[in-house]
């Protein structure tokens, strides 16, 4: 039970502190990363000992198709609001599709420099192979999270516009990553407030 409480406690301060933290970019962000630098060994030990049957489902669920909801949700957003004129939800798509694809392209290029390499591969938190993914693969890919990245770009013009409630949506997805024990939380953290703060850009200007 204790372990659980400290667990929860980690996730509502990653997460509350990419939603609160609107004054700057790199301050931040930076500090909350480095701070989750050296609670990556902590928070997976965590994780995997607190396991069970509902969240296997659906941080399952989410790895096999949360990419689909991805595209969809912006897809369609914008669809309906072109067909219904509702131009402030053709908007806020429009922004998620912008946002998401830039920086899906600065997470590709950050994963192929930095080469972390991902928790399964049991070589601890701290095991970097730059440029290691051209040739070795995904399991040189771990820093940024591109789920992360892609989730916070996408819903956050939606929270912004109408709820903050869906930033429940991209929080879920990134947790999954780490439960799936293929992102370390700082690879998750890092995603968030890449995603975030793209998407809040392309929001207000």
């Amino acid at each position: 039970m204790k372990k659980r409480f400290i667990l929860f406690l980690v996730v509502i301060l990653v997460f509350s502190s990419i939603v609160t933290a609107e004054d700057t970019v790199t301050e931040p962000s930076t500090k909350t990363t480095m701070f989750t630098l050296n609670l990556d060994d902590l928070s997976r030990n965590l994780v995997k000992n607190n396991t069970n049957s509902y969240l296997d489902i659906i941080s399952n669920f989410l790895t096999t198709y949360d990419y689909y909801f991805l595209v969809a949700t912006p897809v369609v957003g914008y669809t309906v609001g072109y067909l219904t004129n509702d131009y402030t939800l053709k908007k806020v798509s429009e922004e998620a599709i912008i946002s998401s694809v830039i920086s899906g392209g600065i997470t590709l290029l950050t994963k192929i420099v930095v080469g972390r390499e991902r928790p399964y591969a049991e070589d601890g938190s701290f095991s970097f192979n730059p440029f290691a993914s051209l040739t070795q693969g995904a399991t040189y890919t771990s820093f940024p999270s591109g789920h992360s990245t892609i989730a916070w770009s996408v819903y956050t013009p939606y929270a912004k516009e109408y709820s903050w409630w869906i930033y429940i949506i991209p929080s879920t997805i990134s947790f999954s990553r780490i439960y799936e024990d293929v992102h370390w939380l700082s690879d998750v953290v890092a995603g968030s407030f890449l995603g975030y703060y793209t998407a809040s850009y392309v929001y207000y200007f």
